[in-house]
């Protein structure tokens, strides 16, 4: 793993050597891939390492950085607006469908299609790279 770096700048590809960035602290990481591609949803992975009597546990959480939180929200927040002005004309007393009344929804659906694509793609990379390099097997909270 490297150190996290502000602006990471590949003209020919990943330099890196390392999959992952990040800082350790005592028990606790933050992580992200080191990507040769630009993926605004890529996961920020923290986690928390602790000794069990079985072993060790790992609890690893994957999110959106906060920035791309308050982007997505304000996407959502403006078509949200824009979405009941959009219903009302499309029931009412006008007798003619237009293409532009279903633009709030569209907004919605391709936002969410994009988030939800870019993130499980990068989510589940991770995911296995985790499992891989921990060694480990995913154990759900019903049977901790």
């Amino acid at each position: 793993m490297e150190p996290r770096k502000a602006i990471r700048f590949d003209l020919f590809g990943s330099s890196s050597t390392m999959p992952y960035e990040g800082e350790i602290t005592g028990n606790r990481f933050s992580i992200s891939r080191i990507i040769g591609y630009r993926n605004s949803f890529l996961p920020q992975i923290s986690g928390v390492i602790q000794a069990d009597v079985q072993g060790t546990i790992v609890r690893v959480k994957m999110g959106l950085h906060p920035l791309v939180i308050a982007f997505l929200c304000a996407w959502v927040g403006f078509a949200g607006m824009l979405l009941p002005v959009s219903i009302a004309s499309l029931f009412g007393s006008r007798n003619q469908f237009e293409k532009m009344d279903l633009l709030p929804l569209g907004m919605l659906v391709f936002v969410y299609a994009l988030t939800m694509g870019g993130f499980k793609f990068e989510s589940s990379r991770s995911r296995n790279d985790l499992l891989e390099l921990f060694e480990a097997e995913i154990i759900t909270k019903e049977t901790i």
